[in-house]
């Protein structure tokens, strides 16, 4: 059963950096290839959730939240409550690549200007000689260019897709997959 701490509706799990990983690994698993939506929200993503319904409901449907940012620490202070530890985003990210270079996991990195993803691809492969990034793509496209990206992301089923998109578009294109 998940324990969640809510932040102005904004579901969010409490749960160590290692439950993250345990979580994640199991979602993996348990996906056949199916989308699991997992979230790092910080103040912003809760502040823009509350100003977009669209963004708000995808949040909620959300298979794992692990709490970013100090200002969300903040936020389950204020409901005296506390969360077990912060998880920012980027040792997430490291945590979640060093499980995939270790256990085979597929990935594919979307996001950042022109480059930048494949760059990104570069230098984890370095550091992780076992990591499989089988796609990359920026993250500058239009809503024309939207499809062709789902759709390669649809055909190589990454067992994880990670997502540096502008903030909305980025919560937007999660659910698209």
């Amino acid at each position: 059963m998940r324990e969640i701490i809510t932040i102005l509706g904004v579901p969010i799990d409490n749960i160590t950096k290692e439950e993250s990983g345990t979580i994640t690994e199991e979602l993996i698993k348990s996906s056949n290839k199916s989308c699991k939506m997992i979230f790092a929200p910080n103040v912003e993503f809760i502040m823009m959730a509350n100003s977009d319904k669209e963004f708000f409901d995808i949040l909620k449907k959300s298979s794992l939240s692990t709490p970013d940012s100090i200002g969300v620490m903040i936020g389950a202070k204020l409901q005296h409550k506390k969360f077990k530890e912060r998880i920012p985003g980027q040792t997430y990210f490291r945590q979640i690549i060093s499980l995939s270079n270790e256990k085979g996991y597929s990935i594919y990195l979307l996001g950042g200007k022109e480059g930048i993803a494949k760059e990104t691809k570069t230098n984890l492969e370095k550091i992780f000689p076992n990591v499989n990034i089988i796609g990359t793509h920026h993250g500058y496209f239009d809503e024309n260019e939207e499809k062709e990206v789902i759709e390669e992301i649809n055909k190589l089923q990454p067992n994880v897709l990670f997502v540096a998109l502008r903030s909305t578009i980025s919560r937007k294109m999660d659910s698209k997959t």
